[in-house]
Parts: structure tokens; C-alpha cells; sequence
């Protein structure tokens, strides 16, 4: 190899993966009953748009539990957070499906069956049987899931375009945005 064609690959090869080292992680962080915590942490791909590999942590100050998610190449709209009837936390990632946690004790490993299929008509909704769950209002779209907000990209939030730098990734409450359609599950 001569030291031109080095050169090239050095370039081209290793500085990305050097930079793509140093990437910042970024959180979003949603207080839950007893203290406990939810976390998107996000940590930039390389890449010229939003990638992102994604990491979902539940933490009681005892115990905690990390889950790998598939890794953002441009489809993430946003990964919801809901409370099924039974207490089990559900986080729904759209085309991605979804995924149960517990907080006693902290774990993914969940008894409870739960669906994710969307209604299939949801302009003729049948009445929960009760329109809220510890201050949650009952999902527009599932059945026995009740929303508590969304971890979301900055950038898809019209007021915060210009936090994006700072802050990639925010939770949003029900409070502060009300049930998203999330796209069909694959």
C-alpha cells in the first residue's frame, strides 16, 4: 500500500469510526409511580439525517433494566408509553411493535399478555370501561391501554426546532400532547 492509498483509508475509513466514537448520548426521562424512571437514551449513527441507536432504561434506584431497540434508520415517529389495565407499562414503537415492563420488581419479563394490533375501526370506538388509569386517559387506538405521553424527536415538535441541538429527544406528556396516531405494526 502506498502512502497515498493510506492516506485514503484512513480518511475514508477510520475518522468516521473515530468520530462516530465520540458521539453524545442524549435522554428523555419520564417520572413513574415510586420514584421510578423511564429513559430513551439516544446516541447519534453516523449518517447526514435523525439515526439514531436507541437504548430504553427502567430504573427504581435499586434495580435496572436496559433494553437494546432496533436501531433508527429515518422510520422512528416516536415511541409511546402507555399503562395497560393490568399495571404492566407498554412501550409501543409503531411499525416496530411493542414491549411490557414492570416496575415490582423492575423487569421486561412481563406475565400479561398484551395487543398492540390498533382497533381495526377507531372512528366507531367502543366506551372504556373507564376513561382513565391513574390520571391516564384511555388510548384512541388500543384496546385496555391507557397514554401516558411519547418519547419523540425535538425536531418533529414545532416549538422546540431550535433545541434539537441541545436536546434530540424529549418525553412528552398526555398533558402536553394528546395520542399521536402511530403507524401500522409490520
Amino acid at each position: 500500500m502506498t502512502l497515498k492509498q493510506f492516506r485514503v483509508f484512513i480518511c475514508a475509513f477510520c475518522l468516521p469510526l473515530a468520530l462516530s466514537g465520540c458521539a453524545s448520548r442524549y435522554n428523555a426521562v419520564v417520572n413513574l409511580p415510586g420514584g421510578a424512571i423511564a429513559r430513551m437514551t439516544v446516541t447519534p449513527l453516523f449518517g447526514f439525517h435523525s439515526d439514531w441507536a436507541r437504548v430504553f432504561t427502567v430504573d427504581d434506584d435499586d434495580t435496572a433494566a436496559s433494553i437494546d431497540l432496533y436501531k433508527d434508520t429515518g422510520w422512528w415517529r416516536g415511541s409511546h408509553l402507555y399503562l395497560h389495565s393490568s399495571g404492566t407499562y407498554v412501550v409501543h414503537e409503531g411499525q416496530m411493535g411493542c414491549f411490557g415492563f414492570t416496575l415490582e420488581p423492575v423487569s421486561f419479563e412481563v406475565a400479561t399478555s398484551i395487543s398492540c394490533v390498533k382497533m381495526a375501526d377507531t372512528a366507531i370506538r367502543l366506551p372504556a370501561d373507564s376513561p382513565e388509569l391513574n390520571g391516564y386517559p384511555a388510548s384512541k387506538y388500543y384496546v385496555g391501554l391507557f397514554y401516558v405521553g411519547r418519547f419523540v424527536e425535538a425536531s418533529r415538535i414545532p416549538e422546540l426546532l431550535g433545541a434539537r441541538a441541545k436536546t434530540p429527544v424529549v418525553f412528552q406528556t398526555y398533558e402536553q400532547q394528546a395520542e399521536p396516531e402511530l403507524p401500522e405494526i409490520l
